[in-house]
């Protein structure tokens, strides 16, 4: 028997994540059987329950795109992975149950020096930091980049990439306590407050090299006014719940817009890839040059409480379910 928290409609996660104890079924014989041992709670995981993705989620099922753990069994045809293996299983959701019986090919080799809490976390933020920095926009010595909410874990981790390579970033932040958090790392740090505060902190910074968006709404078209010809706008979420407004693409005709999703990236790449990748992610975490907080952990049959303290998503740290 196991434990699982399961999705039989979708709606707000306080109300519609249940725990349930199943039986463990037979191990397929191509596939293995990891015991998890760490997980992270995400927004990619709350946007999923909620229906947002209704179109490649089939009710029921079981939430939960970062978990680590090792592995358990191996299926009879099973070459390369064996018990013990320290993995993080990907291209699939299901991390939210004591065990998942997954695809050996897309298991992600955890590297010893890595805590079990460190690597629940080394997955979603950390490769969509390094995808955006490293991929998406090229970064290297001497270029010019906005970063906002940047005292959120995942603005941490670009802060800290972009750091390695010689690159400070100008962070946006909301409130004085964000700024607290940032501290020390930073000496361009602009707190947008209020309706003509960004524009007031970027007044004199124009010419930027890319900006990283995960906030949208009418503060876009401001962040994309520091751009230089041909920089890059990145989009990767929308904290304020807002899109970005229809006007910003006539008024920018001259900048590169692009998104970015991890899971794209990830379904769309060669395993060998994706691990090589991964190993670059999972040395800086070791080096101390990118870290995660923790905020909370709470044991799996207890998920109504951790998802209780996880949202709304804030600056402080992850919550864990271990």
């Amino acid at each position: 028997m196991q434990y699982q928290a399961v999705v039989r409609k979708f709606g707000p996660a306080e109300e519609v994540v249940g725990i349930e104890r199943a039986e463990l079924p037979p191990l397929a014989r191509d596939k293995v059987r990891v015991r998890l041992l760490a997980r992270s709670i995400n927004p990619s995981d709350i946007i999923t329950i909620s229906g947002a993705y209704a179109g490649r989620s089939t009710l029921p099922f079981i939430p939960g795109f970062e978990a680590f753990g090792v592995v358990e069994e191996c299926g009879e045809e099973v070459c390369g992975p064996s018990p013990g293996l320290r993995v993080l299983p990907v291209r699939s959701a299901g991390g939210w149950q004591e065990f998942k019986d997954t695809d050996p090919n897309w298991c992600l080799r955890v590297p010893d020096a890595l805590s079990d809490f460190e690597a629940a976390t080394s997955y979603v933020n950390p490769m969509t930091a390094w995808l955006m920095l490293h991929q998406k926009i090229g970064l290297k010595s001497g270029m010019s980049i906005a970063i906002n909410a940047a005292a959120s874990s995942i603005g941490s981790i670009l802060i800290g990439m972009a750091n390695a390579v010689g690159v400070e970033p100008i962070a946006i932040v909301r409130s004085e306590a964000s700024l607290a958090r940032l501290r020390g790392r930073l000496e361009a740090v602009i707190i947008d407050k209020a309706e003509n505060d960004l524009a007031a902190g970027l007044a004199g910074r124009h010419g930027l090299d890319a900006v990283l968006d995960c906030v949208g709404g009418p503060r876009a078209s401001v962040l994309a006014d520091a751009l230089k010809p041909g920089g890059h706008f990145l989009h990767y979420g929308l904290l304020s719940g807002e899109s970005i407004p229809p006007a910003f693409w006539a008024s920018h005709p001259d900048i590169a817009f692009s998104y970015c999703h991890l899971r794209e990236w990830v379904h769309s790449e060669a395993i060998d890839d994706v691990q090589r990748a991964y190993s670059e992610v999972a040395a800086q975490i070791a080096a101390g040059v990118i870290a995660t907080e923790v905020r909370e952990v709470f044991p799996l049959e207890r998920v109504g409480e951790a998802l209780r303290a996880a949202l709304p998503f804030r600056t402080g740290g992850k919550v864990l379910l271990a």
